[in-house]
């Protein structure tokens, strides 16, 4: 029985609505990325921005093709609530997400799996979901990329290194070779529009010192100083707490598994409007298997 289509909201907004248009945008822009940056196998986590395609998706393009080599069963997709309000996780009982390039099918053997864990930061919360466009805008992209893959899609609240390290344990057993990871985050959102106006001058350099301190810890797979660096700049990551969580899992694995991670792309929408009174920073991260790359 069908427990629902969680229905696309943001095609024509963040990205084209009309399906022709949309995969010809993302097959030009994927063959351009493959000419000058190439490919690379089996990434096991991805760090992707959930911005407008204009400003975003070239970073996410880039950072995906780390993983074009993998065969994944399953894409797990943590992404940040920006308009519902809670603590924790938030699963959804919808079994088909729908784009304008076809529907993606949910893994609900897992999300019930998750749910059954003991764990007070987890809750089923389909509202969280509905009008969410970090992971919504994820997916066309991923449609792309792979085939015939079942989605696990979650989304998240506010997270502290405490919560994220019950939540990584509870997530701990989805981290397979054979499930992909991706994690929805846009960096500095920098202005008085994002009332986060740290510093006055010389914006550009200074929010590149301030995000690339924040993606040295996650190379870095410090857990606790990254959540330390986040109260001490209040920097305006909007998935951090996405991040705290494969963090922690990462940190859970670490005596089995030599996981390394790599910046494969940074930019600002500063850098495409030439506007950095008001932007938004985006990187993105892969994270593989270094006994693999070997």
């Amino acid at each position: 029985m069908s427990l629902g289509i969680r229905k696309s909201c943001f095609d024509g907004k963040f990205y084209d609505r009309d399906p022709d248009r949309l995969r010809k945008y993302i097959t030009e822009a994927v063959e351009k990325e493959l000419i000058t940056e190439g490919t690379s196998n089996h990434a096991r986590a991805l760090i992707l921005p959930h911005a407008g395609y204009v400003f975003s998706a070239q970073t996410a393009i880039k950072t995906l093709l780390r993983a074009i080599g993998g065969n994944y069963s399953k894409i797990l997709v943590i992404a940040p609530s920006h308009k519902v309000p809670f603590k924790g996780i938030a699963l959804a009982q919808f079994d088909t997400y729908r784009t304008p390039l076809g529907d993606v099918p949910v893994d609900m053997t897992s999300i019930d799996s998750i749910k059954e864990a003991e764990n007070d930061y987890i809750a089923y919360m389909s509202d969280a979901h509905e009008g969410e466009h970090s992971l919504e805008v994820q997916l066309p992209l991923l449609q792309h990329f792979f085939d015939d893959f079942e989605l696990i899609p979650i989304i998240n609240g506010m997270i502290d290194e405490e919560s994220a390290r019950q939540i990584g344990a509870t997530l701990k057993p989805w981290w397979k070779e054979d499930i992909l990871w991706v994690i929805s985050s846009d960096f500095t959102h920098y202005g008085r529009a994002f009332n986060y106006v740290p510093f006055h001058k010389k914006i550009k350099e200074n929010l590149r010192k301030l995000d690339l301190g924040a993606v040295q810890l996650i190379l870095d797979g410090d857990l606790q100083s990254f959540a330390r660096y986040l109260k001490k700049t209040g920097a305006t990551i909007c998935g951090s707490g996405a991040i705290q969580i494969l963090m922690a899992v990462l940190d859970g694995v670490k005596q089995s598994e030599d996981i390394g991670a790599e910046l494969v792309h940074y930019t600002t929408s500063g850098d495409l409007t030439m506007n950095y009174a008001q932007c938004v920073s985006y990187a993105g991260i892969a994270f593989f298997d270094q006994k693999a790359e070997d």
